[in-house]
């Protein structure tokens, strides 16, 4: 998950598919600091809503609770995880042909993937190639057992060459990220 509008949204498209509001966390505000903890500002995201292209609402959700949702509303034996895809090609019936590694084929009308820039599925997007633009991150997921204790908010700290930042996804988690310029990616 990122700090972007279009990873954090959830928009009420979702609800028909058996969203509600226990699978998300809706965030109500945005806080800026700079390293030092004084902030540089501060605003609620239904303030900002006259300036950006989105809705006002902003909600957080773990990709597992998203994937466990959606499956939840077909049959089993139409979703398979972590499949191997050798072949991906589009059909003119809107239906995509899924060849997996070990040779079995699937049409499909939905996929969904979380893979890296250099899967099947992205080259078949036409992503172009991933090119180093100068930073790393780290980024993970925290769960408190008592309750997190940072509110619906998104934790955004600044400082020269490092950003970084935390968002609460539930009542407990929160996921986290540290940005920082770099010269090299490092070893892969």
């Amino acid at each position: 998950m990122y700090v972007t509008r279009n990873h954090l949204q959830a928009g009420s498209f979702l609800e028909p598919v058996g969203f509600n509001t226990k699978n998300y966390y809706q965030l109500y505000r945005m806080v800026v600091k700079f390293e030092d903890g004084k902030e540089l500002r501060s605003f609620t995201f239904k303030q900002e809503d006259q300036w950006v292209c989105c809705s006002e609402e902003v909600r957080a959700m773990e990709k597992r609770v998203l994937l466990e949702t959606l499956a939840g509303q077909i049959s089993q034996d139409l979703i398979q995880f972590s499949s191997k895809l050798a072949i991906i090609k589009s059909n003119p019936d809107r239906k995509t042909l899924l060849e997996h590694a070990y040779g079995s084929k699937l049409l499909a009308k939905i996929l969904i993937s979380y893979n890296a820039i250099r899967s099947p599925i992205a080259k078949w997007m036409g992503f172009s190639k991933e090119n180093y633009v100068g930073h790393c991150a780290f980024r993970g997921l925290v769960s408190y057992s008592e309750g997190q204790p940072y509110g619906p908010r998104v934790n955004y700290i600044y400082d020269r060459g490092v950003h970084s930042g935390y968002v609460p996804v539930s009542l407990r988690k929160v996921y986290w990220f540290i940005c920082f310029n770099s010269s090299s990616p490092g070893p892969k």
